[in-house]
């Protein structure tokens, strides 16, 4: 399913601070994608697609209700999901050992995001764009390694100038 990562990779890239509640909805989807196959083991496209969607739709919810504990669970979901592939990309776990840097990173990802949030939010969605953009190629690992860090200074400078150039509430 290629074209959800298509779908949702530049929003997160450009547009994941200014649109919160979207940000929150996609990492949802995208950790339900994730975790319904390499976790829980299902093999039904259909069912992955549902819990999906389920998820994402619960993230943009939570987002829009109750914003501080959106703020919460998207920056662990950020950021357990980032350490996750970083591990798997660079370092190589055992299967029973994935909830790990994924804890880990969750955990800092929260907090992150929880005390610095426009900045956090900025830097976890571009990072998170990056790397649905960089698994979709399959390159070179020093070509992988420069698209991403590509990417991650191009969507951080759009994100940036969005957010100094919008006029400060008082």
């Amino acid at each position: 399913m290629i074209w959800i990562h298509i779908l949702i990779a530049p929003v997160l890239l450009f547009a994941g601070r200014r649109l919160f509640w979207l940000f929150v909805a996609c990492i949802g989807f995208a950790s339900g994608y994730y975790y319904g196959q390499q976790i829980w083991g299902l093999h039904s496209q259909v069912l992955v697609l549902i819990l999906s969607i389920a998820a994402g739709g619960l993230g943009a919810i939570i987002a829009i209700l109750f914003q501080k504990a959106a703020i919460v669970v998207a920056g662990f979901a950020a950021g357990g999901y980032i350490a996750l592939n970083l591990f798997d990309q660079f370092a190589g776990l055992p299967e029973q050992m994935s909830w790990l840097p994924y804890i880990i990173g969750g955990i800092i990802g929260a907090i992150i995001l929880f005390f610095v949030f426009d900045w956090a939010l900025i830097f976890l969605s571009t990072l998170t764009g990056a790397t649905l953009i960089v698994q979709m190629v399959t390159f070179d690992p020093w070509l992988e390694i420069t698209i991403f860090l590509t990417l991650l200074i191009a969507g951080i400078a759009f994100q940036a100038k969005a957010l100094i150039g919008e006029p400060r509430s008082q």
